[in-house]
């Protein structure tokens, strides 16, 4: 009796087990600037019972453990499973599918030259029986002889050069064959290429067409901020084209979905930080001094070095009111605890091919405070800056900038909103029309000896001439020496007004210039220092 209880049962078990196979459509994608969420949804016809689910058009590339499954009400979800999924990977992939064909194409062909081949070589076979038997008949003439040799010799040639052009005609076919089908292998062991499919074991109490949804993170996309700074000329605000290079080579391409940036990280480390002992210890002064060298006039200099250069350039003008200034009616921004979300409501496509896309969602037109500046020690060109505040708003990222001034593409700047205090402070580019120079004055610059000290004086004409047709704001940096070293004295003379900042040795000067003014600014220092030293640096 139970042995039959176990035969009617095996049956039941087999049936109840039903596979249902369907294919999800990827909806909308959040872009972190390290991963990637992505959300499916589909639609799938479930019988009463437990049913095993295939869900195909997933990416290849998932993090198992951030895989959420939903279904509809009267659906209970057993198990979740993800595997790959090469055949599907095929069908999704032109490319694969379009070397596939040609290999059909190339295989067809070379069985119908493998099958010539065999013919004539059967023919060969057979021209040779009859030449066999025909030179053992007992009837055969020396005329007959001869015309059948001729025959013979004609046909064997003509058959074995046709052999030995379907010969060749083979091999090329199996180069290309085995060429096509090295190909195929690249590209399925692509991981830009591959998908994944998730296997759900699903109770359904009856027959439903449920709704599903699926959402995950893979580790294979990403987002880098990149700007376009535009100004039309000093007198209007200063336009920022917000803009993401999106990378993903997640397997599968995002065709049409609803995108969104994020300035949050998937993978933060929600451990919380254990405080472990602190213990310190001393080593021998001259390593220190080994590793600490440095130069304070380097230092100062470096100081003065952090002026941002842009480079000239030619590029086609751009109108500040381009098309993509509606990209703003079309895109919300979400501020939360762990970032700011930029939601774009146009679909987009974004191909798995491992290469930027560049998606312009956002355009600020904020109010900008124009100056010059200029640090003649290092650079006779006069650079204008774009000075904005509340940039906090902005919701900026760390990017490279397309500086536009004038309609003209002028070069490229990095905004870090890491190292930004205040003010965001933007270099626009060099300006020609103000000309600077720093020339020493020999007449004024000499080298006296008292006792056993020589003073050296040093005298600077810095020359501004404005040749624009309007007033300028110029902010204007330079420098004198300054001593580590007691028996060293310097001396600052004369510095036409300057704020000077004693503590490294800074001069800064706020000039107001005419159109065709010219200012002039003097630079005057001593040093002092024994006759047996000798100063490096000056």
């Amino acid at each position: 009796m139970k042995q039959l209880l176990t035969i009617l049962l095996f049956p039941i078990s087999l049936f109840a087990q039903q596979q249902v196979k369907t294919k999800a459509t990827l909806e909308s994608v959040t872009v972190y600037n390290n991963g990637a969420q992505l959300t499916h949804i589909g639609k799938v016809n479930l019988p009463a019972g437990t049913s095993e689910v295939v869900i195909n058009n997933i990416s290849g590339r998932v993090n198992e453990n951030s895989i959420q499954v939903g279904v509809s009400s009267g659906v209970t979800i057993l198990s979740v499973q993800f595997n790959k999924d090469f055949l599907n990977t095929d069908v999704a992939n032109p490319e694969i599918k379009k070397l596939g064909d040609s290999v059909k194409i190339i295989s067809n062909e070379l069985i119908k030259t493998r099958n010539a081949k065999t013919i004539e070589e059967q023919t060969l076979v057979l021209l040779d029986e009859n030449r066999k038997s025909g030179g053992t008949n007992s009837g055969t003439n020396v005329a007959e002889l001869i015309k059948l040799a001729d025959y013979y010799r004609t046909k064997n040639a003509e058959v074995r050069n046709t052999i030995a052009i379907l010969t060749i005609t083979e091999d090329k076919q199996n180069q290309k064959l085995t060429a096509l089908q090295q190909q195929i292998a690249e590209l399925r062991n692509n991981p830009n290429q591959q998908l994944g499919q998730l296997v759900l074991q699903l109770m359904a109490k009856e027959n439903i067409d449920a709704n599903y949804n699926v959402s995950y993170v893979t580790p294979s996309a990403n987002w880098v901020a990149s700007y376009d700074i535009k100004a039309m000329n000093i007198s209007n605000p200063l336009g920022v084209v917000y803009k993401a290079a999106i990378t993903q080579n997640t397997g599968l391409d995002w065709k049409k979905v609803k995108l969104a940036l994020s300035t949050g990280n998937p993978n933060y480390n929600i451990t919380a930080p254990v405080l472990n002992p602190w213990f310190v210890s001393t080593y021998q002064q001259q390593q220190l001094r080994i590793r600490g060298l440095s130069s304070p006039i380097a230092d100062q200099n470096n100081n003065l070095n952090e002026v941002v250069v842009v480079s000239y350039a030619k590029a086609k003008r751009e109108n500040l009111t381009g098309s993509v200034s509606t990209v703003n009616n079309y895109t919300s921004v979400n501020e939360s605890q762990l970032g700011v979300t930029f939601n774009i409501d146009i679909p987009y496509d974004v191909n798995s091919d491992n290469k930027p896309h560049t998606v312009a969602f956002k355009e600020y037109e904020v109010p900008a405070k124009y100056k010059y500046y200029a640090a003649p020690k290092l650079s006779t060109d006069a650079y204008l800056l774009a000075d904005v505040t509340d940039w906090e708003k902005l919701n900026l990222q760390a990017g490279n900038a397309n500086i536009i001034f004038e309609g003209t593409y002028t070069g490229k700047s990095y905004i870090d909103p890491a190292n930004i205090l205040d003010t965001l402070s933007l270099s626009m580019g060099k300006d020609k029309k103000i000309i600077i120079t720093k020339e020493k004055q020999q007449d004024f610059s000499n080298t006296k000896f008292v006792g056993t000290n020589k003073k050296q004086v040093f005298t600077y004409l810095i020359k501004i001439r404005n040749t624009k047709k309007e007033s300028i704001d110029l902010s204007l940096k330079d420098q004198y020496p300054l001593s580590t070293e007691s028996d060293i004295e310097i001396e600052l003379l004369e510095n036409s007004g300057a704020e000077v900042n004693k503590e490294n040795g800074m001069l800064s000067w706020q000039l107001k210039i005419a159109p065709n003014e010219t200012k002039t600014i003097k630079l005057s220092y001593s040093v002092k220092a024994p006759k047996s030293r000798i100063i490096a640096g000056l």
